[in-house]
């Protein structure tokens, strides 16, 4: 579990792991790897989950989730790990549930997470999630996927369970696009690598919820994250990265003068483009609210993530440049 200032997130998200594993009867090992808290409430709360027998928590400097969850990795000694965020509460029969299907060789699990905020800015996320892979929302229902498949359905490190040597090897074998160790995705190419070994499994009866940040400013700061992480996920070759940055210059300097040659035409175009999206959120099977979040935040979303995905490709190309 890497945690960075969550507060009393951390204390939560053991208290509901401690119940979980007690009812599938699953003894726990956890590795809390505090990646340079530095508000006191979260000092406390580290301290006093330190003192839970089977809780050890490590301290390293700010080095971003990647680093944290490798540096957990080394120190587990379990056959099995759960990767977990601070911000998540695993259902109390969701570990059971797991436990009986390793038995019977499914040993890789992603949980389905539900959002436990009812704000826009949460149900945002959770509103794109489905619209991006609306192969599983629009009809929830346990599945297994591998390399194959592996972008119809959601997957991600906020609460993945699977064997502790195949996640070591997937980190090993992970060299990320940037520098910058704190910006390096800790998701999508390494769990690609998982599943290139082991299918996925999926099911909507193990599941877990997740509390994101509140306010605006983490909402922002969250897109701007998220299109920077995207980046290095997704970016299959690094040599493509100046191109791209190039063609994405040019497109926003398109949409500049566009949008002052012609601005009712273009704030026309912004209203329908957010009902659209409204549109396929429900469709692609979210809430009403989902969907209202998703039609108001699009415009900002769009903004903000395209300046990560620009930050992104700028680290890219200048690490391939030296």
């Amino acid at each position: 579990m890497p945690a960075y200032n969550e507060g009393t997130w951390v204390r939560r998200a053991l208290d509901a792991l401690e119940v979980a594993a007690s009812r599938a009867d699953w003894p726990l090992e956890v590795v809390v790897v505090d990646d340079g808290a530095t508000d006191p409430e979260s000092l406390e709360v580290l301290a006093e989950v330190d003192a839970r027998p089977h809780v050890t928590v490590v301290h390293q400097a700010n080095e971003g989730r990647f680093a944290a969850r490798s540096r957990g990795l080394d120190l587990v000694t379990t056959e099995l790990v759960l990767l977990l965020d601070a911000r998540v509460q695993v259902d109390p029969e969701s570990l059971g549930r797991i436990r009986a299907a390793v038995s019977r060789g499914e040993r890789v699990w992603n949980y389905d997470v539900t959002p436990a905020s009812t704000e826009l800015a949460a149900l945002f996320w959770t509103g794109i999630t489905k619209v991006w892979w609306r192969d599983y929302f629009r009809d929830r229902r346990a599945v297994a996927f591998g390399p194959d498949d592996f972008d119809r359905y959601p997957k991600g490190t906020t609460a993945f369970l699977a064997p502790a040597q195949l996640l070591r090897d997937a980190a090993a074998g992970f060299e990320s696009h940037f520098d910058n160790r704190a910006l390096a995705s800790d998701d999508t190419r390494l769990l690609r690598a998982v599943a290139e070994v082991e299918h996925i499994h999926l099911s909507p009866d193990v599941m877990c919820r997740h509390h994101v940040k509140s306010g605006r400013t983490a909402w922002m700061r969250q897109c701007y994250y998220r299109g920077t992480t995207f980046v290095d996920g997704y970016l299959g070759d690094p040599g493509r990265a100046g191109s791209m940055l190039a063609g994405a210059a040019g497109a926003g300097a398109l949409g500049l003068v566009v949008t002052w040659s012609a601005p009712r035409a273009t704030a026309a175009a912004a209203v329908v483009g957010c009902a659209s999206t409204a549109s396929v959120t429900r469709w692609a099977g979210g809430t009403p609210r989902e969907s209202v979040a998703v039609g108001l935040l699009t415009p900002a979303f769009g903004v903000l993530f395209g300046a990560g995905v620009v930050r992104g490709l700028r680290m890219a190309a200048g690490r391939r440049g030296r």
